[in-house]
């Protein structure tokens, strides 16, 4: 080719290999997409707790010292996270970077089963990892507040669920496909219910590929069968587990009483086909416009291969799934939307890549083109919009940060401080409460946060002396007395010596009112009577009002 560098004549089949790869623009392509997985996962590994994340580390941590989930510790998600927070911690250490470890570990294994995928589908394994990448930066821009939630693992389950259903097998080998697959949306299940609803399509996929290679229609009704009763086998273990160890009860209520309520808050004046056109529109316009451009272009180009189709409407399905169960819960928060992400996001790189190939058929021009598009593009819009700060500015807070450059915060707390805040959340308001806390109580003492901030108890590690470690069940307009004569009497079981109630803390998406716990303490006629006659006011710290338990003596002379 003229102009191209020449190879000696006694160059190595290594060396010529190396040179050719050089040579070869998809190489380059692979190499820019590792850099933007690993910028992700390197943003990911310094997120610190949001809400959500402490409450499932209590919980997490009361598993690994023999505690159960709803019957000891009280939060309203189904109970895998659970069991992911206790084994992160289990096995790396208490801390804020061992859940998301596994994330990041996920996150990287995504990548490359997308590759799988590019070479199921495309016989473009390039395509695949482009479409991790994109995957990983849009998880990214979720941001601390939206990650390492029950939809995070879910897609991580789901996408490997993929894997295992389009492996090639021998007419032997596909039971062990399907009863991988089941096993996997099992799991999600466990996770988050609706995601388990990807085995259907998963199963309908299976039983098509079973009819074109001649099989009988009862042969391919196997995949639903076996697939069906292997995702029973998670769930099973999981409910034996919970009746074994005395907190069916607790959960059944939970699940089954608690939660409905809670989801018929967004219903009022809703109809169903709009909540799910609702949840489309958010799912392929709200986080990224290179995602929805790279979705235009996937489904309007040329098919690249025979078989690209075939991939596209099986992640759509996955979509079409997942999507039915945002609305159904009718909130639209975007972790909602964590496992819905990665197969738009493979579709997406499927475009991304045609526009690529394209762009290399104009030369240089083109692929200054392409570059500038996807940066312009990915500029567009913010995965999140809830936060103080844009996703950039705060990934440049965080670099400054890791590599100690010129404008950096100087320490992680100082970090936590600037970075990790949206609405009446402040990780560092519950360092504050939790240093005063630890500084005023021994350890083993039981204390109570009436307020949102599960966090408190993870950081002072003091222990909950309630299972509700956190208020919405007795400030909820449902299924509050029960919440409430429970919490009581835990109390009146385990006094704790400090009671914290939480100022500012309002949320009518969850607890249905615009009162704060403040607020809320005084139409709580029994709990403000036991602050009044057994505690005393002592401080604010940041936000929260500090009672310290009286002596017996000083209580009897208050009374």
């Amino acid at each position: 080719m003229p102009g191209a560098p020449s190879i000696p004549p006694s160059a190595t089949a290594d060396e010529v290999a190396l040179r050719e790869r050089v040579r070869d623009p998809d190489f380059w392509l692979e190499v820019a997409c590792w850099g933007v997985v690993i910028f992700s996962c390197l943003q990911i590994l310094l997120f610190s707790f949001g809400r959500d994340q402490s409450i499932y580390a209590v919980v997490g941590e009361g598993i690994l010292s023999g505690q159960v989930p709803y019957r000891d510790l009280w939060d309203f998600k189904p109970p895998g996270i659970f069991l992911i927070y206790a084994a992160a911690q289990g096995l790396l250490g208490k801390s804020m970077l061992s859940p998301r470890l596994l994330e990041v570990a996920g996150l990287v294994a995504l990548v490359f089963a997308f590759r799988h995928l590019g070479e199921v589908f495309l016989e473009q394994r390039r395509a695949g990892v482009l479409a991790g990448a994109l995957a990983a930066l849009l998880h990214a821009e979720l941001e601390f507040w939206h990650t390492a939630q029950p939809e995070t693992f879910g897609a991580y389950l789901i996408v490997a669920a993929l894997v295992v259903s389009t492996r090639d097998t021998s007419r032997r080998g596909r039971w062990g496909a399907w009863i991988g697959m089941g096993l996997l949306f099992g799991c999600a299940f466990v996770l988050k219910p609706p995601l388990g609803g990807g085995a259907f399509v998963c199963a309908a996929y299976l039983a098509r590929r079973e009819i074109r290679r001649g099989e009988s229609r009862w042969w391919a009704m196997l995949p639903f069968v076996v697939g069906g009763a292997a995702s029973l086998v998670p769930i099973g273990l999981c409910a034996l587990w919970f009746v074994v160890s005395g907190g069916w009860g607790a959960l059944r209520w939970t699940l089954f009483e608690f939660a409905p309520g809670y989801t018929q808050l967004g219903w009022y004046g809703a109809t169903a086909l709009g909540a799910y056109y609702y949840g489309l529109q958010e799912a392929f316009t709200r986080f990224s416009a290179l995602a929805l451009f790279g979705f235009i272009a996937a489904i309007t180009m040329r098919p690249l291969h025979s078989r690209e189709r075939e991939g596209i409407f099986l992640m759509l399905g996955i979509i079409a799934v997942n999507v039915a169960g945002i609305a159904m819960q009718h909130k639209y928060f975007a972790y909602h939307y964590a496992a819905t992400i990665p197969p738009l996001a493979f579709v997406a790189g499927i475009g991304l890549y045609k526009l690529f190939m394209r762009s290399l058929a104009v030369g240089p021009g083109g692929i200054l083109g392409f570059v500038t598009f996807v940066v312009v593009t990915t500029a567009m819009r913010d995965g999140v919009r809830d936060l103080p700060q844009g996703f950039w500015y705060r990934c440049g807070v965080r670099m400054r940060y890791l590599f100690g450059t010129a404008g950096a915060v100087s320490s992680r707390e100082e970090l936590d401080r600037e970075l990790y805040r949206v609405g009446d959340f402040s990780l560092d308001a519950d360092l504050q409460v939790a240093r005063y806390i630890r500084g005023n109580t021994a350890s083993g003492t039981p204390v109570f946060v009436w307020g949102f901030e599960p966090a408190i108890y993870w950081l002072s590690e003091r222990p909950p002396a309630t299972r509700y470690i956190y208020n919405v069940p007795q400030r909820a307009q449902w299924e509050r007395e029960r919440a409430r004569r429970e919490l009581l009497a835990d109390l009146a079981a385990r006094p704790p010596a400090i009671i914290a109630v939480q100022n500012g803390d309002i949320f009518p998406k969850v607890t249905g009112d615009w009162l704060d716990s403040r607020s809320a303490v005084w139409r709580f006629p029994e709990l403000s009577a036991l602050l009044d006659a057994e505690y005393r006011y002592a401080v604010d710290v940041s936000g929260f009002d500090m009672y310290e338990r009286l002596e017996p003596n000083r209580r009897t002379n208050a009374k």
